[in-house]
């Protein structure tokens, strides 16, 4: 099983300047099958952790998520389980001159649960969380 989350950004079509539009997607095993029709609560909070240069006028901006999924398990009454994640996942930001500025605001997450047809129980969850991301 897989212990860390997939965690996947993409600029927004248009997004070119600063303040950037990112959607975040988060792919995460769960330790449990979950029923498809319960969507799990996911709340995370994003913030800065630091900028690298890696070249000239580009940088890698570090970014911490820290969240509980929280969900029911398939044929598991009424006991709700939870998985935590709390990792670091990077962006690449190009500036011609050093950025000084990195902020981050998230938007609502929006939490699923991924099964095959006609299955009612899996263990992949998905979150998509909207980030605005203002560098200066």
């Amino acid at each position: 099983m897989r212990t860390s989350a997939i965690i996947t950004p993409v600029l927004a079509a248009g997004s070119a300047a600063s303040p950037y539009f990112v959607q975040l997607n988060v792919l995460q095993e769960l330790c449990h099958k979950a029923c498809k029709d319960n969507t799990p609560v996911f709340v995370p909070a994003i913030s800065y952790v630091s900028l690298s240069e890696v070249a000239t006028g580009q940088y890698v901006a570090t970014f911490h998520i820290e969240g509980v999924i929280s969900y029911l398990p398939c044929n598991g009454g009424c006991n709700s389980k939870t998985m935590n994640i709390s990792q670091d996942f990077t962006i690449p930001i190009a500036s011609a001159t050093a950025p000084t500025s990195v902020t981050v605001t998230s938007g609502v997450a929006v939490n699923t649960l991924i099964a095959p047809p006609c299955k009612n129980c899996t263990r992949e969850f998905v979150s998509e969380i909207p980030l605005t991301i203002t560098v200066s």
